[in-house]
Protein backbone atom coordinates (compact mmCIF):
# COMPACT_ATOMS: atom_id res chain seq x y z
CA UNK A 1 0.00 0.00 0.00
CA UNK A 2 0.92 3.63 -1.07
CA UNK A 3 2.25 5.79 1.53
CA UNK A 4 -0.23 8.91 1.93
CA UNK A 5 1.30 12.64 1.77
CA UNK A 6 -0.98 14.88 2.12
CA UNK A 7 1.17 17.77 1.89
CA UNK A 8 2.35 16.55 -1.69
CA UNK A 9 0.95 18.05 -4.90
CA UNK A 10 1.89 16.03 -7.70
CA UNK A 11 2.04 17.40 -11.52
CA UNK A 12 1.84 15.72 -14.14
CA UNK A 13 1.51 16.91 -18.13
CA UNK A 14 0.26 15.09 -21.44
CA UNK A 15 3.50 15.71 -23.06
CA UNK A 16 6.36 18.26 -23.01
CA UNK A 17 5.83 21.81 -23.01
CA UNK A 18 2.03 21.21 -22.17
CA UNK A 19 2.74 24.43 -19.46
CA UNK A 20 3.82 22.47 -16.21
CA UNK A 21 6.41 24.58 -15.08
CA UNK A 22 4.70 27.91 -15.51
CA UNK A 23 1.71 26.51 -13.99
CA UNK A 24 3.94 25.62 -10.66
CA UNK A 25 5.51 28.86 -10.77
CA UNK A 26 2.22 30.95 -10.29
CA UNK A 27 0.78 28.60 -7.60
CA UNK A 28 4.38 29.30 -6.02
CA UNK A 29 3.97 32.91 -6.02
CA UNK A 30 0.57 32.69 -3.94
CA UNK A 31 2.45 29.79 -1.26
CA UNK A 32 5.50 32.19 -0.10
CA UNK A 33 3.94 32.27 3.61
CA UNK A 34 4.31 28.28 3.41
CA UNK A 35 7.72 27.72 2.44
CA UNK A 36 7.11 25.48 -0.31
CA UNK A 37 9.35 22.75 -1.62
CA UNK A 38 9.59 22.12 -5.62
CA UNK A 39 11.03 18.83 -6.77
CA UNK A 40 11.16 17.83 -10.51
CA UNK A 41 12.17 14.59 -11.69
CA UNK A 42 13.70 13.29 -15.14
CA UNK A 43 13.78 9.60 -16.10
CA UNK A 44 16.49 11.00 -18.27
CA UNK A 45 20.23 11.33 -17.26
CA UNK A 46 21.40 14.96 -18.35
CA UNK A 47 25.32 16.40 -17.12
CA UNK A 48 24.90 18.05 -14.29
CA UNK A 49 24.63 22.31 -15.08
CA UNK A 50 26.32 24.52 -12.36
CA UNK A 51 24.31 25.04 -9.04
CA UNK A 52 23.28 21.75 -8.64
CA UNK A 53 24.88 20.22 -5.79
CA UNK A 54 24.73 16.77 -5.71
CA UNK A 55 22.96 14.84 -2.70
CA UNK A 56 22.95 11.35 -3.86
CA UNK A 57 24.69 10.21 -7.16
CA UNK A 58 24.14 6.26 -7.82
CA UNK A 59 24.58 4.26 -10.79
CA UNK A 60 20.66 4.70 -11.53
CA UNK A 61 19.87 7.87 -9.83
CA UNK A 62 21.06 11.27 -8.74
CA UNK A 63 19.64 13.97 -6.07
CA UNK A 64 20.51 17.44 -6.67
CA UNK A 65 19.46 20.68 -4.54
CA UNK A 66 19.35 23.79 -7.12
CA UNK A 67 21.41 27.01 -5.72
CA UNK A 68 21.22 28.73 -8.97
CA UNK A 69 18.68 31.26 -9.48
CA UNK A 70 19.89 32.37 -12.45
CA UNK A 71 19.13 30.08 -14.89
CA UNK A 72 16.28 28.80 -17.22
CA UNK A 73 16.02 25.54 -15.88
CA UNK A 74 13.15 24.17 -13.80
CA UNK A 75 14.72 24.42 -10.86
CA UNK A 76 15.81 27.15 -10.73
CA UNK A 77 12.76 28.89 -11.86
CA UNK A 78 10.96 27.28 -8.91
CA UNK A 79 13.58 29.04 -6.79
CA UNK A 80 12.76 33.00 -8.54
CA UNK A 81 9.07 32.23 -8.06
CA UNK A 82 9.14 31.28 -4.07
CA UNK A 83 10.50 28.02 -3.81
CA UNK A 84 12.52 27.45 -0.36
CA UNK A 85 14.45 24.97 -1.90
CA UNK A 86 14.28 23.04 -4.95
CA UNK A 87 15.43 19.58 -5.54
CA UNK A 88 16.28 17.33 -9.00
CA UNK A 89 15.50 13.98 -9.20
CA UNK A 90 17.30 12.03 -11.99
CA UNK A 91 15.84 8.19 -12.11
CA UNK A 92 15.33 5.59 -13.93
CA UNK A 93 11.15 4.20 -13.13
CA UNK A 94 12.35 1.35 -11.46
CA UNK A 95 14.69 2.87 -9.05
CA UNK A 96 11.94 6.40 -8.80
CA UNK A 97 11.21 4.73 -4.83
CA UNK A 98 14.58 4.48 -4.01
CA UNK A 99 15.54 8.35 -5.13
CA UNK A 100 12.59 9.34 -3.37
CA UNK A 101 13.48 7.52 -0.20
CA UNK A 102 17.02 9.42 -0.29
CA UNK A 103 14.85 13.03 -0.80
CA UNK A 104 12.75 12.31 2.25
CA UNK A 105 15.83 13.89 5.11
CA UNK A 106 14.98 17.20 3.11
CA UNK A 107 11.20 17.50 3.51
CA UNK A 108 9.41 19.02 6.03
CA UNK A 109 5.63 16.97 6.41
CA UNK A 110 4.40 20.58 7.64
CA UNK A 111 4.94 21.99 4.30
CA UNK A 112 3.64 22.18 0.56
CA UNK A 113 5.64 19.59 -1.51
CA UNK A 114 5.42 20.41 -5.32
CA UNK A 115 6.80 17.26 -7.51
CA UNK A 116 6.66 17.44 -11.44
CA UNK A 117 6.59 13.95 -12.23
CA UNK A 118 4.51 11.79 -14.49
CA UNK A 119 5.40 8.34 -12.73
CA UNK A 120 5.51 9.45 -9.30
CA UNK A 121 2.10 8.56 -8.59
CA UNK A 122 2.84 4.52 -9.17
CA UNK A 123 4.94 5.36 -5.48
CA UNK A 124 3.43 7.56 -3.24
CA UNK A 125 -0.71 8.53 -2.80
CA UNK A 126 -0.15 12.50 -3.22
CA UNK A 127 -2.75 15.21 -1.59
CA UNK A 128 -3.56 15.81 -4.93
CA UNK A 129 -2.27 14.88 -8.49
CA UNK A 130 -3.28 17.27 -11.16
CA UNK A 131 -2.79 16.31 -15.15
CA UNK A 132 -2.25 19.07 -16.99
CA UNK A 133 -3.67 18.64 -20.55
CA UNK A 134 -1.98 20.68 -23.41
CA UNK A 135 -4.80 21.04 -25.81
CA UNK A 136 -3.19 21.19 -28.98
CA UNK A 137 -0.18 19.67 -28.28
CA UNK A 138 1.10 15.90 -28.64
CA UNK A 139 -0.01 13.79 -25.80
CA UNK A 140 2.54 10.79 -24.35
CA UNK A 141 1.10 7.07 -24.11
CA UNK A 142 0.43 7.80 -20.68
CA UNK A 143 -2.15 10.69 -20.71
CA UNK A 144 -5.17 8.61 -20.96
CA UNK A 145 -3.96 6.13 -18.00
CA UNK A 146 -3.04 9.56 -16.02
CA UNK A 147 -6.62 10.99 -16.97
CA UNK A 148 -8.41 8.46 -15.09
CA UNK A 149 -6.62 8.46 -11.90
CA UNK A 150 -5.32 12.13 -11.85
CA UNK A 151 -7.93 14.53 -9.07
CA UNK A 152 -7.76 16.90 -11.15
CA UNK A 153 -7.63 17.79 -15.39
CA UNK A 154 -6.19 20.70 -16.55
CA UNK A 155 -6.96 22.20 -19.68
CA UNK A 156 -3.75 24.70 -21.14
CA UNK A 157 -2.50 26.53 -23.72
CA UNK A 158 0.88 26.64 -22.25
CA UNK A 159 0.22 29.68 -20.54
CA UNK A 160 -3.82 29.81 -19.57
CA UNK A 161 -5.42 27.55 -17.67
CA UNK A 162 -8.71 26.14 -17.03
CA UNK A 163 -9.01 25.62 -13.99
CA UNK A 164 -6.66 28.33 -12.62
CA UNK A 165 -3.98 28.17 -10.22
CA UNK A 166 -6.20 29.12 -7.72
CA UNK A 167 -8.39 26.83 -7.24
CA UNK A 168 -5.67 24.97 -4.96
CA UNK A 169 -5.52 25.32 -1.99
CA UNK A 170 -2.94 24.19 0.84
CA UNK A 171 -3.59 24.38 4.08
CA UNK A 172 -1.74 22.08 5.95
CA UNK A 173 -2.55 19.72 2.90
CA UNK A 174 -3.83 20.20 -0.88
CA UNK A 175 -7.73 20.85 -1.77
CA UNK A 176 -9.39 21.79 -4.82
CA UNK A 177 -11.48 25.24 -4.26
CA UNK A 178 -15.25 24.15 -4.51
Amino acid sequence: MKQKWSNILLIAGSGQNSGKTTFICRLLESLSDYRPITVKISRHFYEPTPGLKALVDEENYQLFEETNLETRKDSSRYLQHGATRSFYIQARDQQLQLAFMALLPYLEAEQPILIESAAMHHIIDAGLFILIIREDGEQKPSTEINKKVADLLIYSDGQQYSPTPDHLIFDSEWKIKS
